[in-house]
């Protein structure tokens, strides 16, 4: 299988016999699971509960809060399958920092205990582009060392300038879609490795990465329990966890983390199996999307507004819907991981995400001391933003989900607390900074509240720390696309700064501080740069 253009994605054989064969049939990339265990028959019963932040950096869902390739850096990623039993399907998608489109769309397969590494990096037009030399199998299939040019098509349309810009930096979603089991219970006997087990097995017999196993299973369109397993899939179990780091090459700094990682867990609170979630890697039109997703861009017709109510009411509703939703546009954050696919249930999946990373405020240090040459970089991702409101391009609006369903919990995006400014949502604008710095310890007032002068925007924002606002001030990631500029101005070189939100719910944040340090007393030849990295304190609504 040749490398292939990730949006629109278009099968490499019997593609239009692919797309016309299923354009009028049910498509159900959603399917709870039965059975005592996984079979050639059954994907093994779903049985999650609740999805929550994991504490042992495994789980279910990965997210990473921020990549760029703005400046001559460069964001590597890992992906990790601890499970020495399952392979794992694994759905990739980074999302632009202004809008949260997507710009590249993935399925990452993953043998037992195999892990996945790419870099992202900005191409000689300027474009994002991912690049990968591991021997992991991938749809569609990347050639090792050859760039992946990230994807225009869902950005603003007829605005070309900037467009390279936003598919340099956003935030990353990995959703574990299905696991692959290695257990020889396929084959007329009954005793025989799956197919897709063993094209992702080097040890199994057989070419690794086999086109036509891997076209049978992840090209078409799964539509029951029964096919689903008979093609070697199984229950998500969970076992993924994941790294980050970026490399500012010029300024000869790096900074590193693991990725969140949420879990699905069961009644006694261990890892669970959740529904199977796997769809075909085809630009296949989805019927009544609002069953697999919350975006209020693609779901149908009167099921978005332009209004919503901090109650979750919608008003001004949709005629169309904005963008026709493709198979290869789901799984999502939204898709229901458990229970049955409805526009209901993907409306509590992206409530349920968004109450799990939701904070009522978020700290983190600062250094600003001009001795070392010290800045500080905070970035502040809101995942599910995307799932509950979005900028409709065509009429430079917002557009808004009701997530939750009205009436059954709190609305974390809604016309009170959240804007269009033409191209992207600008959003909680009634927030707090307090700095807290060691020089205010013996004062009478230690805490200093400064109302913020701009509103965030966008699905990541990057905030720079500056101690008088008439200082020129670089950015230690040098953000453009997600350029939310400078804090209010603070009164010390170091301390801390708290973010709090009003809103008694919070909101659904994750983020890291970066600061950089530069030793100006580093013998000739010696490494003189330095990147911290802290992740956001939280506190919990």
């Amino acid at each position: 299988m040749p490398a292939l253009p990730l949006l629109p994605f278009v099968p490499r054989a019997a593609a239009g016999a692919l797309l016309c064969g299923f354009a009028a049939s049910a498509l159900a990339g959603v399917i709870p699971g039965t059975g005592a265990a996984p079979s050639a028959t059954q994907l093994g019963a779903t049985d999650a509960v609740a999805l929550q932040r994991s504490t042992s950096h495994r789980g279910h869902v990965l997210l990473t809060p921020y990549f760029t390739a703005q400046s001559g850096q460069m964001t590597v990623l890992h992906l990790v399958n601890t499970d020495r039993d399952n392979g794992k399907a694994i759905k990739l998608r980074l999302r632009g920092s202004v809008n949260g489109d997507s710009v590249l769309s993935m399925t990452v397969l993953l043998s037992p205990g195999d892990m996945w590494t790419a870099a992202i990096t900005a191409g000689p037009d300027g474009r994002g582009q991912l690049t990968t030399a591991d021997g992991s199998c991938t749809v569609p299939r990347l050639a090792p060392g050859v760039p992946q040019p990230l994807q225009f098509d869902r950005l603003r349309p007829n605005i070309f300038q900037g467009l390279a810009s936003e598919t340099r930096e956003g935030a990353v979603e990995a959703i574990l879609a299905a696991d692959i089991p290695s257990g020889k219970s396929y084959g007329s006997t009954g005793a025989d490795y799956s197919p897709l087990q063993k094209a992702l097995s080097p040890a199994s017999a057989g070419p690794r990465c086999d086109d036509t196993a891997i076209d049978a299973a992840l090209l078409q369109d799964i539509g029951d329990e029964s096919s689903a397993a008979a093609q070697g899939f199984a229950t998500p179990s969970g076992g993924i966890s994941g790294t980050w780091y970026i490399i500012d090459v010029p300024g000869a700094t790096t900074f590193s983390s693991g990725m969140t990682a949420l879990e699905a867990v069961n009644q006694a609170g261990q890892p669970a199996r959740g529904n199977y979630v796997l769809f075909p890697a085809t630009d296949q039109a989805i019927a009544q999307p609002e069953r697999y997703t919350a975006d209020p861009l693609l779901v149908s017709a009167g099921l978005a507004g332009r209004q919503k109510s901090s109650d979750g009411v919608l008003t001004q509703p949709t005629t169309a819907a904005v963008l026709q939703a493709r198979a290869y546009d789901l799984p999502d954050l939204s898709t229901p991981y458990r229970g049955p696919a409805s526009p209901v249930n993907a409306a509590r999946t992206a409530a349920e995400v968004s109450r799990v990373l939701a904070a009522r405020e978020v700290s983190n240090q600062f250094s600003l001391d001009p001795s070392i040459s010290a800045r500080t970089d905070w970035v502040v991702a809101t995942p599910t933003l995307r799932y509950s409101a979005a900028v409709d391009y065509t009429t430079g609006q917002a557009i808004f989900s009701a997530v939750p369903p009205a009436g059954e919990g709190p609305q974390y995006f809604h016309s009170g607390n959240t804007r269009s400014n033409g191209g992207e949502v600008c959003w909680f604008g009634n927030a707090f900074f307090y700095t807290h710095s060691r020089s205010q310890l013996v004062g009478s007032r230690p805490f200093i509240t400064v109302p913020p002068s701009t509103d965030l925007c966008g699905a990541v924002s990057v905030m720079f720390a500056q101690q008088a606002m008439a200082d020129t001030y670089a950015s230690v990631l040098h953000p453009i696309a997600a350029n939310a500029g400078p804090v209010p101005a603070l009164t010390a070189t170091a301390g801390w700064v708290g973010l709090r939100f009003l809103d008694t719910a919070g909101m659904p944040v994750i983020g890291d501080a970066f600061t950089k340090l530069v030793n100006p007393s580093v013998a000739p030849g010696m490494a003189a740069s330095y990147g911290l990295l802290y992740p956001h304190a939280i506190t919990r609504p």
